[in-house]
């Protein structure tokens, strides 16, 4: 089915923009995420221990700055 003249023109004036995938560019959310993955095995190796979540945290974030 051929589209209204009207959605040809908005389409015109207000065109999708697609996202550009950058190399190298990290999101918050993304290293939040890899933090998050690598404090869990840190904790996971320490036998699933609780109570120093903190530590594994901070752990796993200098792991990750190196």
């Amino acid at each position: 089915m051929a589209k209204s003249t009207t959605e040809k023109e908005d389409k015109k004036k207000n065109p999708v923009k697609k996202s550009k995938k950058t190399k190298g560019v990290q999101t918050q959310e993304m290293r939040e995420e890899q933090v998050r993955i690598a404090a869990y095995y840190r904790w996971e190796n320490r036998g699933k221990t609780h109570g120093s979540d903190s530590e594994d945290w901070f752990e796993a974030e200098d792991s990750l700055s190196d």
